[in-house]
């Protein structure tokens, strides 16, 4: 071939082969090991309903908009099977804030984990307790006659106050034992000690004494919280049984001596025990935090010190009883 001949061939061939490697792409090379990362927003840019090639990228942590811009939404790999790393921080975010924040009176126990939670709180409801582990000088078993009917009114009627478990409004003025007398519903004789008009012991706590009529407290006597009654439970109203539980809840946390238990057939609680345990946490969601125990725990408060945290925070039962047995997990669960 001349020179004249080649020349031309050339100018002609170079041309030709420069369109043909412009319209080709070639893949770069890239380890089998790395993965493609998208940020959030790149990623809500991709329909969820159609399908994508992802290659492997390089260990870049983010890829370029032009590597992304060449998605192509005809390819056949599903977009289920892709390998994608969102940003956490918008999920962290929602778990956050779906945990309650215990600030002010509970602040103690902000990140407290589940095992520590009830020795923490005994803690704090326990700071208003005397060098000899006695209650205030103003809460005496003495004082409750007169102090029961500012945290047990009726909301209908403030002379009157509301029986626990009779659910009737009678005379909140003391008659020694003909109205309403005192009743201990973590029962006195299994907090094992004697009480009078004078004792500022646990027998005296005036979040678990409530009004009721004599012969109903009689009734009721030293009897164990149960779904029906028997020669040795008793079964409260179904309106006030959360607010039972909640007292009972109150006082194993406060008192640690003490404790709540599930017994079997005729079994009874003994001294420092009170049942059923699985009930009362049943109770505790059926029979949710209303206006009148908020009312009374506010009440409480101003006069003895400490409040009831299962009435302020009624995610905390679950917390610490919740893995109790298989009864009280499927209660939580639920």
């Amino acid at each position: 071939m001349d020179n004249k001949l080649t020349t031309k061939f050339f100018k002609i061939a170079i041309p030709f082969f420069g369109i043909i490697l412009t319209s080709c792409t070639f893949p770069l090379p890239l380890s089998s090991s790395s993965s493609v990362i998208l940020n959030s927003s790149s990623s809500t840019s991709l329909n969820p309903s159609t399908s994508y090639t992802i290659h492997s990228l390089s260990s870049s942590p983010t890829p370029s908009t032009t590597l992304l811009s060449s998605l192509e939404s005809s390819t056949s790999v599903s977009s289920s099977s892709m390998n994608v790393t969102t940003s956490t921080s918008s999920l962290s975010s929602q778990a956050l804030t779906s945990q309650p924040i215990y600030e002010g009176y509970y602040q103690s126990i902000q990140g407290v984990n589940d095992a520590q939670l009830k020795p923490t709180l005994s803690s704090l409801l326990r700071n208003i307790l005397s060098s000899t582990n006695l209650l205030p000088s103003n809460v005496t078993y003495g004082n409750a006659r007169y102090d029961i009917p500012k945290f047990d009114q009726d909301p209908n009627n403030p002379n009157n106050v509301i029986l626990v478990y009779s659910q009737t409004s009678v005379s909140s003025a003391w008659n020694p034992n003909s109205t309403w007398n005192r009743e201990h519903v973590f029962p006195q004789s299994l907090l094992n000690v004697s009480t009078d008009n004078n004792s500022r012991h646990k027998g005296a706590d005036y979040h678990n004494l409530k009004p009721e009529n004599p012969s109903v407290n009689s009734s009721r006597n030293n009897k164990y919280f149960a779904e029906t009654t028997t020669t040795t439970s008793y079964a409260p109203p179904s309106v006030v049984r959360g607010d039972v539980a909640r007292i009972l809840f109150y006082m194993v946390t406060m008192w640690p001596e003490l404790s709540l238990v599930d017994v079997i057939g005729s079994n009874e609680p003994a001294t420092f025990q009170m049942a059923q345990l699985s009930f009362l946490v049943k109770w505790h969601l059926q029979d949710p935090v209303d206006t009148f125990e908020e009312h009374r725990n506010e009440v409480i408060y101003g006069l003895q010190g400490n409040r009831n945290p299962f009435i302020d925070h009624e995610e905390l039962v679950c917390r610490i009883w919740g893995p109790s047995n298989i009864s009280t997990q499927g209660y939580c669960a639920a």
